[in-house]
């Protein structure tokens, strides 16, 4: 039970901030326009994401899915940087 509560405060606050970020990017218009609304929705994610590891069988299944998540979340986000023309 505490693996799943590290895993899920320690890995969860990255991978929210990845998500966070991707959307800022690639949401249409200014970042600045649409930066404080994703904020907002940041601690909600947050917490969905701790209750979530919840739902794993072991602590070590909540480590390696939200580290899988990570990476792959940090993936899309410097791909989207890199990849999109003008944003």
């Amino acid at each position: 039970m505490l693996a799943k509560t590290f895993a899920g405060i320690l890995l969860g606050l990255p991978l929210c901030m990845a998500i966070v970020g991707l959307g800022a990017y690639l949401w249409p218009g200014s970042t600045e326009s649409v930066l404080i609304p994703w904020l907002v929705a940041f601690f909600p994610l947050w917490t969905v994401v701790i209750a979530a590891t919840y739902m794993f069988r072991t602590g070590v299944r909540a480590w390696a899915w939200l580290a899988i998540a990570n990476v792959g979340a940090f993936a899309a986000l410097f791909l989207a940087k890199h990849t999109l023309p003008g944003i």
